[in-house]
């Protein structure tokens, strides 16, 4: 009889159970959704996918959130899968999750994640870690490590000296006259700088980048070093570009899935081959701290390695943890620091090169502000105490940040119910701010279109809502490494254009950029032209 039903059992009818069961699924995500509890405005999901298809329809995530805040207001919800996601895009909106407080409700990045959990960062490093005890004695040791006034000092050195060996190899290859690609530049200067600053290591990424060129003469440093130095960021870019993929890609299309598959062990592969040069490079310096009889250089790197030792350069930070860190837990901080601090700035300064060029009251501006300062010599150093002589700079790196933002969203996950604007939120329940949204909401800013450095000078300055430039973040999470990466953007914007009148390769030119949870500049066409008189 069984034998006698399944040969029977035709193709159509195969079709027709899957057909039915389709049918059914998809009634009952409907009836899910339509009465679910609590509902916010928010486009319509489809069933397993939710709104990954709009999303890739769109293809740009800052975009498109910019899209639906028009359609929906400034809280509205997306699936990616089954999981909702409650977007906030106004400054008055986010006051409890930019509570800086230890009892903040917001520490999470994400709830219980299998692609966070995949790569080991839940419990480790900074960015995703949920340990508060590891998390606070790492942060500690960091921000103690780049705030310092001694360290900005230091930085303040490191990319002046930098930004000469990269100004050498532009004025070499003739790109006062031709078109360059800057953003590959500024992302190889920032590159060897927070190498220096971190770890005492030379990256020689500028001096590979200027090799590629084919030049007669080349950057004195052997194949093997540039092919290193080559390898070294390529994964670092590869595993910055994995986040969004093991943060928002179901478990079952990463571990199922032929194509998802593939693409996890890729990104797997590229990350043991990352640890593994870590690994090394932290070996090195625990054999150089424990040969080493006098006192130690307080970089970033000695002292993660010295941490709860007898040679602790830590002055003793308080904390619960009593052990000294593990090779693996200074290798999830590095990445944290190398990816968050590198790609971050590097477009930052892009996006300011680009609207100061673009803006040429502004730029007038910006140049007087440094003749003031720096006369007519365009080469003498700029020092720590320079710094805050920079307003209108300052300035400018501020607005730039607000209409274009280098990083476009950020996530946090209630770990207890709540409300948010009236809004009933649950303990795990993941909440996105949009940076775009709301550093472009005409709430806060008047004519946000428009760029203004005005805006971030007296008196306007004190005018400025609360939340409405999370330019380093806010909250717990805010970004450990901002007084180094202001005083890098400040440095560079400043050796610019107090010796060259940067133009852009046409008039028409444009950046070429990819909007995700990090606004990347992949093309910006410049020419350094030196600048022909002082602007008074």
């Amino acid at each position: 009889m069984l034998t006698t039903l399944i040969i029977s059992f035709s193709f159509w009818d195969a079709l027709n159970i899957l057909w039915s069961v389709a049918l059914i699924y998809t009634i009952k995500f409907y009836l899910t959704y339509f009465t679910r509890e609590n509902p916010l405005p928010g486009p319509l999901p489809l069933p397993v996918v939710g709104n990954l298809l709009q999303l890739a329809t769109a293809g740009d995530t800052s975009r498109w959130a910019l899209q639906c805040q028009a359609k929906y207001g400034d809280m509205w919800e997306v699936y990616v899968g089954s999981i909702k996601y409650i977007w906030v895009a106004r400054a008055d909106l986010t006051d409890k999750i930019m509570d800086a407080s230890k009892t903040s409700n917001y520490f999470i990045r994400t709830p219980p994640n299998s692609g966070i959990a995949m790569l080991g960062i839940s419990s480790s490093g900074l960015a995703f870690n949920e340990d508060k005890d590891k998390w606070f004695f790492n942060r500690k040791i960091v921000v103690q490590a780049i705030s310092s006034t001694k360290f900005i000092k230091q930085i303040t050195e490191w990319i002046q000296h930098e930004f000469i060996e990269m100004e050498g190899y532009i004025m070499e290859l003739g790109f006062d006259e031709k078109a360059f690609n800057c953003a590959s530049w500024v992302q190889r200067l920032v590159t060897d700088t927070i190498f220096v600053a971190s770890m005492n290591k030379y990256a020689c990424t500028l001096a590979s980048l200027y090799n590629s060129h084919n030049p007669p003469k080349r950057a004195p440093y052997t194949r093997k070093t540039v092919e290193e130095s080559d390898n070294f960021v390529h994964a670092m870019r590869t595993y910055f570009s994995s986040l969004d993929y093991f943060l928002f890609m179901p478990e079952f299309v990463r571990t199922k899935i032929p194509f998802g598959r593939r693409q996890t062990k890729m990104y797997m592969d590229n990350l043991h081959w990352l640890r593994e040069v870590l690994t090394q490079i932290i070996k090195e310096k625990r054999e150089e701290v424990k040969n080493e009889q006098s006192e130690l250089r307080p970089d970033l790197l000695t002292l993660m390695v010295t941490a709860n030792t007898p040679r602790d350069v830590t002055q003793n930070i308080k904390t619960t943890v009593e052990e000294p860190l593990t090779t693996e837990e200074i290798g999830n901080c590095f990445i944290d620091l190398l990816v968050a601090g590198i790609d971050t700035t590097a477009n930052l300064i892009c996006y300011i090169l680009y609207y100061v060029i673009k803006n040429p009251e502004v730029k007038k501006r910006l140049q007087h502000e440094l003749d003031t300062i720096y006369g007519a010599d365009p080469t003498r150093p700029i020092t720590y105490e320079d710094l805050n002589k920079l307003v209108y700079i300052e300035a400018v790196i501020k607005e730039t940040s607000r209409i274009l933002p280098a990083t476009a969203l950020n996530i946090r996950t209630a770990e207890r119910d709540d409300t948010i604007g009236g809004y009933p939120i649950k303990g795990g329940q993941q909440i996105i701010l949009s940076f775009a949204g709301i550093q472009n909401h005409p709430k806060h800013w008047p004519n946000p279109e428009q760029f203004n450095p005005d805006r971030f000078l007296e008196p306007n300055v004190s005018k400025i809502e609360r939340h409405s430039l999370p330019m380093f973040g806010g909250g717990l999470r805010m970004c450990p490494g901002k007084h180094m990466a202001m005083t890098e953007m400040k440095v560079v914007i400043a050796m610019v254009f107090r010796k060259y009148d940067p133009e852009l390769a046409t008039a028409d030119t444009e950046m070429k950029f990819k909007r995700a949870m990090v606004n990347h500049c992949a093309e910006l066409m410049l020419k350094f032209k030196p600048r022909t008189k002082t602007v008074h």
